[in-house]
């Protein structure tokens, strides 16, 4: 039998293990800086700074409205960008392939499957009121940064002290979550173990403003009506309640190429991800590889062009970080 490398589950595997450590490492920079100065941000990985989603929403305004990079967390902004552009690409291979809370949510899922719960599919009505609350979040956030604040706003934000150390009070609240905090992360998990991906599909934000561009990615699943079995395994095997059996390209914004549904298919060849322009056929290694690629690319491009680490971080630590619990929001 010959040997197939699962691109997809390295890379998820890759990535989650890296911002684990990513994390104890920036655990490690906080805590040295009393000690090091500005030495302990050697410590420090940029790539923290995907876990500032709103910080770089609004750096993207300012750079769309005045053209100017973040300089406080460029590579907060750098990921945010890469993200979109690979979803018009490539649709949501994002979630299915870096993202680690996406790689949780699949675990989830697997450890879902093997416990004895009786519990039926979603219905699907009710599968599709659930996807307003993370669209309700979304505008919110679209609303309130690009329509309601001024640019000024937003860029005295940016360089507010509040934003500077934002990363560091990320981590506070990871050590030492409120009460409410772990409710709501037990019911997430709950309900995570009941619907299968429940976060990524109903409450991620980030995720639905990529749904909004992968709409447009010429990059889509399709089924060959010939050849399918209307076994439905594949609508089964979607960690997003996808319905693929009935479709013959799948245009759903929910559809992560996670191959999940190609790799299940009985009828081989049935299910093909495939470009809508040209009608060009990827291999699910050679998709994984386009995805994995983008970013790796994008992200050395902005490492060499200064687009990934601040040149100012260092020494705004260096003031802010010791009045930390002071610094309220601006």
């Amino acid at each position: 039998m010959k040997f197939q490398l699962d691109l997809r589950r390295v890379s998820q595997l890759y990535f989650t293990v890296f911002y684990i450590v990513a994390g104890i490492f920036f655990y490690k920079a906080v805590s040295l800086l009393p000690l090091l100065g500005e030495s302990a941000l050697t410590y420090r990985f940029p790539a923290v700074e995907a876990f500032l989603p709103i910080s770089a929403l609004l750096a993207l305004k300012q750079w769309l409205m005045l053209g100017i990079w973040d300089v406080i967390h460029p590579a907060g902004l750098t990921i945010l960008v890469l993200a979109i552009a690979s979803a018009l690409l490539a649709k949501r291979g994002f979630c299915s392939h870096l993202c680690p809370v996406g790689a949780s949510s699949e675990l989830l899922g697997q450890v879902r499957q093997q416990l004895p719960l009786l519990i039926k599919p979603i219905n699907r009505r009710l599968h599709y009121l659930l996807f307003f609350p993370k669209y309700l979040i979304l505008g919110f956030f679209l609303y309130v940064i690009l329509l309601g604040m001024p640019t000024e706003a937003v860029v005295a934000f940016l360089h507010s002290p509040y934003n500077t150390v934002a990363d560091v009070k990320m981590l506070h609240f990871f050590l030492d979550p409120s009460a409410l905090t772990l409710q709501v992360v037990t019911v997430l998990l709950l309900l995570s173990l009941i619907i299968q991906n429940f976060w990524c599909r109903y409450l991620c934000p980030y995720g639905a403003l990529l749904n909004l561009f992968a709409l447009f990615s010429p990059l889509t699943i399709k089924r060959n009506t010939l050849t399918c079995s209307s076994c439905r395994q594949c609508d089964r095997s979607c960690p997003n309640g996808v319905l693929i059996s009935t479709a013959h390209t799948v245009t759903s914004p929910e559809c992560t190429l996670c191959q999940s549904c190609l790799k299940i298919c009985p009828n081989a060849g049935t299910l093909t991800i495939r470009s809508r322009i040209g009608g060009i056929i990827l291999k699910p290694f050679h998709y994984s590889a386009l995805v994995v690629g983008f970013f790796i690319i994008g992200i050395g491009v902005a490492r060499l062009t200064g687009y990934w680490e601040s040149p100012l971080l260092a020494q705004l630590w260096i003031k802010f970080v010791p009045m930390i619990n002071t610094l309220g929001h601006p």
